[in-house]
């Protein structure tokens, strides 16, 4: 059995070529139906630029969470939306397996309601195709994102959970002032939520205020005088933000009685260890 033009040819091959009487379709003739044939051979080019989910941009600047300042956890997004799609490609490949054994057994069967099941099958297999190679095109995608955000932030190739764990606290401090800051600018305050996960990591929720509080008064001058401060203004921000409260969690540590924050005998260190 050809591949055919998925869905035009189908069509075409079901109604207009065996000849059917369209009992049903009370506006469609073999001239209209064999336009929208035709056209579907356009349709099915264009469907491959969207085989997949996401556009590459929304994928990596938005569904992998790209707004944080830890590489690291980048990285672990990418990788986990890599094993997803894994899963969904792997799915994808023993699905075929399974309908090439029920294939077999179809054909050996030879009856009409068989050799049905094997049209349908054949035209499925045909259908998922651009679903299949959109699939692997995101993941081919997601790994050259992996590398670039790797290479680009001096990460060796053979990192480890503990190198992850030890970037957190820059990630929580600076995420914390991020919505602290979102929250000032927005509403004029600190929301509840966010001024608990400043006390977390140690930071005195009134020194957080007037910090921020001068900051947006520096923004609010620098757009006075025609100067609108960039995204990069932002991140030179919380930069320093990570260098005056980096350490401050330790304060936190000793008042909850914890000596260690990473505990080295329970992290994946870049190989595996059989020892017992």
């Amino acid at each position: 059995m050809g591949t055919w033009n998925i869905t035009g040819e189908f069509v075409m091959k079901s109604l207009v070529l065996q000849g059917k009487d369209f009992t049903g379709l009370p506006t469609m003739t073999k001239k209209k139906l064999s336009k929208i044939s035709r056209r579907m051979v356009e349709m099915d080019r264009a469907n491959l630029t969207a085989g997949k989910k996401n556009t590459q941009t929304t994928t990596q600047l938005m569904t992998l969470t790209m707004l944080t300042d830890s590489p690291y956890r980048r990285l672990r997004q990418i990788l986990a939306q890599i094993e997803n799609k894994r899963s969904a490609i792997e799915s994808t490949y023993f699905g075929f397996r399974e309908e090439e054994i029920k294939i077999k057994e179809w054909k050996e069967k030879g009856d009409e309601l068989s050799l049905l099941h094997i049209e349908q099958a054949e035209y499925a297999r045909e259908r998922s195709k651009a679903y299949l190679d959109g699939s692997l095109r995101e993941l081919g995608a997601l790994q050259d994102a992996y590398e670039e955000i790797r290479v680009n932030n001096n990460i060796p190739e053979n990192w480890d959970e503990e190198d992850a764990e030890l970037d957190e606290i820059n990630h929580h401090v600076r995420q914390a002032f991020r919505q602290a800051h979102r929250d000032m600018t927005l509403g004029g305050s600190i929301s509840q939520g966010n001024a608990e996960y400043l006390e977390q990591y140690g930071i005195h929720l009134q020194t957080a205020v007037k910090i921020i509080h001068d900051y947006i008064n520096k923004c609010n001058a620098m757009i006075e005088d025609g100067h609108v401060p960039n995204i990069d203004h932002l991140y030179e921000f919380l930069d320093n933000c990570v260098k005056i409260f980096g350490q401050e969690y330790i304060k936190v540590m000793n008042h909850i009685g914890i000596t260690e924050l990473v505990r080295s005998e329970w992290l994946f260190k870049g190989n595996l260890n059989r020892d017992i």
